[in-house]
């Protein structure tokens, strides 16, 4: 059996949280996931019986990555936007390009008993606790609005604007876009780009095979799609929710 949450964060965090999600598998055999690329990197609680026994941090995936579980397991993860890094966590993430690390629940400020008690609370209180956690952090630090509007041109654009264009809406040069992005994610800033539309795209196409915008054509889409996950997109089944989990939660 395998059991799949996810929760909407607090309207004043939706720039830097995705969700915060809850993943639970009962199998007495191997099931394996699909991990696609989507521009977000997660903290992962991984939960055995009444104590914590790994947490990790995955930076962004350029690449899908196969992963496989061959027991009962429960985690507990927080997806987070790039812009959660240096105004929420204080941690560098752009050396963790397609891989993960351990880390402590106090470097990012969390304590291992409160987050064990939460998780047995209705799934509610437990977002609400953490969101009353990251935003006081957030309330005391300084958003660069340069940075945030980089961010939601390349979402409301589906990566479709220019470096150019980018920087003379935000008032930084070329060169500057490129060393915040690369600092941030580990990829600059068209690289980064074309994951996010990827992204948007794969979200679209669970539902319509047939829309493949914002791609200048059905070509030019299936290329990238192989390119970031080494399948066609006829290969791929969106709708298979086991093997592919992030596309089971709520919509962008």
């Amino acid at each position: 059996m395998i059991s799949y949450h996810d929760f909407k964060p607090h309207s004043v965090l939706k720039d830097f949280i995705k969700s915060y999600w809850r993943f639970t598998i009962n199998t007495s055999s191997t099931q394996p996931f699909d991990i696609l690329p989507d521009g977000y990197f997660d903290l992962l609680v991984v939960i055995n019986g009444d104590s914590i026994s790994r947490v990790s941090l995955t930076g962004i995936w350029s690449k899908s990555v196969l992963v496989e579980y061959h027991e009962n397991i429960e985690v507990f993860g927080i997806r987070f936007k790039p812009l959660a890094i240096g105004n929420i966590l204080k941690l560098k993430v752009n050396d963790l390009l397609d891989s993960s690390t351990s880390i402590e629940l106090k470097d990012i400020g969390l304590n291992e008993q409160m987050l064990l008690e939460s998780l047995k609370l209705p799934p509610q209180l437990l977002v609400n606790r953490l969101n009353a956690h990251f935003i006081a952090i957030l309330h005391s630090n300084k958003v660069d609005g340069r940075i945030k509007q980089l961010f939601d041109i390349v979402e409301s654009e589906f990566g479709n604007e220019s470096i150019a264009s980018i920087s003379n809406q935000i008032g930084l040069s070329a060169r500057q876009i490129q060393r915040n992005v690369k600092s941030l994610v580990g990829i600059g800033l068209k690289e980064y780009s074309k994951i996010v539309r990827l992204r948007k795209t794969l979200r679209k196409v669970k539902h319509d095979k047939n829309d493949y915008y914002p791609y200048f054509d059905q070509s030019h889409f299936i290329r990238e799609v192989k390119e970031h996950t080494g399948m066609t997109p006829q290969k791929m089944d969106l709708n298979n929710n086991v093997r592919f989990i992030q596309y089971y939660s709520f919509n962008d």
